[in-house]
């Protein structure tokens, strides 16, 4: 299949996060290789890893020690780029990240609750989606809205609290709305 005009997956060397990028990276290339690539062989899925990953990758290949048949398998590339980039698990700081993060100033709640289901992937709790519903309510611009949820006391969940969210910053936009449109009449 002819991948033409498809972004070509390109690992971020520079990135001073390189975990994330690498994770990035691994989903453009996943998501090359279950669609427009996905008739292609497993040999030559690996060969177009290679033609992506930059000339670092494949500075960072050619140090490996693998027989040719783990050559020709995508899962011995995966593993081996991921245990490069990927530092060791800092669980403790990986929590202080996200107890940390509020909603800032001119934040829009749909990116501080991504933000939020992101840092949480990191933390190792069992329950994330409470972890998650709690930094909602620790960590909202809004104290109308904290109000509100913790009302909401332990019938709160996660979903909830978005939608409780959501409603709130949509009646604020709307808000906003109306008072420019008085003002102009």
């Amino acid at each position: 299949m002819d991948i033409t005009g498809l972004p070509v997956p390109r690992m971020d060397w520079e990135s001073n996060n390189l975990p994330d990028a690498w994770k990035k990276f691994k989903q453009l290339v996943e998501l090359m290789f279950s669609g427009p690539l996905r008739s292609k062989s497993e040999e030559e899925k690996c060969s177009y890893l290679l033609l992506w990953i930059g000339e670092q990758g494949r500075d960072i290949y050619n140090t490996w020690n693998i027989s040719a048949e783990d050559a020709k398998v995508l899962k011995t590339y995966f593993d081996k780029y991921e245990a490069y980039v990927m530092p060791k698990a800092n669980l403790v700081f990986a929590k202080y990240k996200f107890h940390e993060k509020v909603q800032e100033v001119s934040e829009t709640f749909e990116h501080f609750v991504t933000e939020l289901k992101l840092l949480v992937k990191d933390c190792g709790y069992v329950n994330s989606d409470e972890m998650v519903r709690d930094r909602i309510i620790f960590g909202t611009n809004f104290p109308r809205v904290r109000e509100k949820l913790l009302s909401e006391g332990a019938a709160l969940s996660l979903e909830k609290a978005i939608d409780i969210s959501r409603s709130h910053e949509l009646a604020q936009a709307q808000l906003k709305a109306m008072a420019g449109s008085m003002q102009t009449e």
